[in-house]
């Protein structure tokens, strides 16, 4: 089970569409969970068919809130769209009440772990499992770094999101007890910005060996996608922005198999 999380300080990088369209990829050959740790339950919306709300008890608060108590085997739902389940993706949600659930989850013990430590219950049911993260460093964002392989940090074509990467890092090198393993995935490209995209690729040369090959590019079909709350490729599936899923997710595929 290769375990991987998607995580910039910075918000409204793209990180719950390249999720949600990451992971609908994966599952075309693969076993997958997408485990919502966001209290904004963006992603839940997008994998339930637009559900916005759902019982404390079969979300991911509740494994935070009595993580002894709780089997997340017990919290996993089919992933859904258009009315119908996707073939081989799962989803553990998320709402607001999540929030509340963190803040006194802070003084318990090994609170970093608590999620490492139930996905080694299901490590042999699952070949991926993706983790959204909230644009900060909650300690749901914690229990991700912590549990993960593999942290893709999504950056748009604004130079702020490149500022949510060095505080990202920093935070994975006090956590992680060995080297970092992260990859650097540039979003919403739009060819035609050369002034932008030039800057940031020069910002990026530094950590070039860490950038994807796979850019994604801007579409209206995504944006449409998400108002309806559903991957890409069941929405519109001549778009060509289905491309880019499908490569990163070869990409991602090959690094994890190295």
């Amino acid at each position: 089970m290769r375990v991987i999380s998607l995580a910039n300080q910075k918000g409204g990088v793209g990180k719950t569409t390249t999720i949600v369209n990451l992971a609908s990829e994966l599952a075309k050959k693969n076993k997958v969970l997408v485990i919502d740790l966001d209290p904004q339950g963006n992603c839940s919306k997008t994998l339930s068919n637009g559900q916005t709300s759902f019982d404390f008890n079969e979300t991911i608060a509740c494994l935070f809130d009595k993580p002894k108590m709780v089997n997340i085997v017990d919290l996993i739902i089919p992933a859904q769209a258009a009315d119908s389940s996707i073939d081989n993706l799962f989803l553990i949600p998320a709402d607001y009440q999540l929030s509340r659930v963190i803040e006194t989850s802070l003084t318990k013990i090994n609170r970093e772990r608590i999620l490492e430590k139930h996905l080694s219950k299901i490590s042999k049911d699952y070949d991926f499992v993706l983790l959204d993260t909230p644009p900060n460093l909650s300690l749901t964002t914690l229990n991700a770094i912590q549990a993960s392989e593999l942290i893709i940090i999504p950056i748009d074509s604004g130079a702020y999101s490149l500022d949510g990467i060095s505080p990202l890092l920093d935070a994975v090198d006090e956590i992680k007890d060995d080297e970092a393993n992260y990859c650097i995935l540039r979003n919403e490209i739009d060819s035609r910005n050369t002034l932008i995209n030039n800057y940031i690729e020069n910002e990026l040369e530094v950590v070039r060996d860490n950038v994807l090959k796979t850019v994604i590019r801007r579409s209206e079909h995504l944006s449409q996608a998400n108002a309806l709350s559903m991957p890409i490729r069941f929405y519109k599936k001549g778009s060509i922005i289905n491309n880019d899923y499908s490569s990163l997710a070869k990409e991602i595929n090959a690094i994890c198999n190295t």
